[in-house]
């Protein structure tokens, strides 16, 4: 999780409304949608899988009920005088924040999923073959076998949890501790940045680039199978029964069937896996999370080659993304901030 202290307890002092937070994810999760109702409406696929996404709304009342856990324990050690009505003050303040991780999250995934799955009905995947030339070019070899020779074979089944499941639960986890714990400021931030990452990143640059990453490109380019077919060997003979293997067969189904389905589709650049990482990361500056964010950025990043799902430089091209979008963020709530400050000096001045 990535708030500092003073981010945590005043939620109600930071120049930002509880309408601005919320806004600004939810247009960029409009906008999500709509290009999802084009896409999937022009290569025919049928969406109806993925509401399932809303069983996020489920992990988000569990997630409240256990830091409301963790805030009783709190008061209960500093002796607080009515706790219980510190605790009703602080859910009337979040639950329209928490809104974002219940509500609009799992709509924007609905819509991103929806659209990736789009990708190889509408333009294919043509660039595998310059990426994984590039990657060569950066690390003076094919990333998998540099990953591999860094990892070994010894705790896969460590590393397959890791990337998958464990990825996944942080996703949830972190989205709603911040939606939880965040100044009003540091929410809209947080969700703006990162659903506009997965939109201009996983969206626009992925259909502009559209890559398929090594354990899947030769079957889309059949020059490349020589390549990658030792890798596409140690994944069928190391993940026999394993998530990853369950995901590789999941993704290449959804790649030939015009059916979405919740964590379908392939698309390799740029990795939202390591765009998300990367949000965590710029979250946690100037906190006691950096080192924890960006360890966890550092192995999802080699995790990424080691199967096979992404070339390093989709990383790379994730967090150059996840950045400028962090930054646009910033300045958004900024400007936000200024008109509502000058907004409530007006309007004291008028009852003056």
């Amino acid at each position: 999780m990535s708030w500092s202290k003073s981010q945590e307890l005043s939620p109600e002092t930071d120049g930002t409304s509880i309408r601005a937070a919320v806004a600004w994810p939810a247009i960029v999760c409009g906008s999500m949608l709509l290009i999802a109702g084009v896409t999937a409406s022009a290569a025919k696929i049928d969406v109806r899988p993925l509401l399932s996404y809303y069983e996020c709304a489920t992990v988000t009342v569990l997630c409240v009920l256990c830091f409301i856990f963790i805030d009783v324990a709190r008061l209960a050690i500093a002796r607080a005088d009515d706790p219980v009505s510190v605790i009703k003050e602080r859910m009337r303040v979040r639950l329209p924040l928490l809104i974002l991780p219940a509500v609009v999250l799992p709509a924007f995934l609905l819509g991103y999923t929806a659209a990736k799955c789009a990708i190889p009905f509408l333009v294919g995947y043509t660039w595998d073959g310059f990426w994984a030339d590039i990657d060569r070019f950066i690390f003076r070899d094919d990333v998998w076998r540099i990953a591999r020779r860094l990892l070994g074979d010894s705790y896969k089944a460590e590393w397959e949890w890791y990337y998958s499941i464990g990825w996944g639960s942080a996703f949830l986890i972190v989205a709603n501790a911040v939606a939880f714990y965040g100044s009003k400021r540091f929410v809209g931030v947080y969700f703006t940045a990162l659903l506009a990452t997965w939109l201009i990143g996983g969206c626009l640059v992925a259909y502009a680039f559209s890559a398929a990453g090594p354990v899947f490109a030769p079957l889309f380019d059949g020059s490349l199978e020589e390549r990658f077919r030792p890798l596409r060997d140690l994944m069928n003979a190391s993940v026999a029964g394993s998530p990853i293997e369950t995901s590789q067969h999941y993704l290449q189904i959804a790649a030939t069937h015009r059916v979405a389905a919740k964590g379908g589709g392939i698309s390799a650049m740029p990795s939202m896996h390591l765009g998300a990482a990367s949000i965590y990361v710029l979250a946690a500056r100037r906190t006691k999370w950096l080192f924890p964010a960006l360890l966890f950025w550092l192995t999802i990043f080699v995790a990424s080659g080691y199967f096979g799902f992404h070339y390093w430089v989709d990383g790379i091209a994730a967090a150059l993304v996840a950045g400028a979008c962090w930054c646009g963020a910033e300045a958004l709530y900024s400007r936000s901030n200024r008109s509502e400050i000058k907004s409530v000096k007006a309007r004291l001045s008028a009852v003056g």
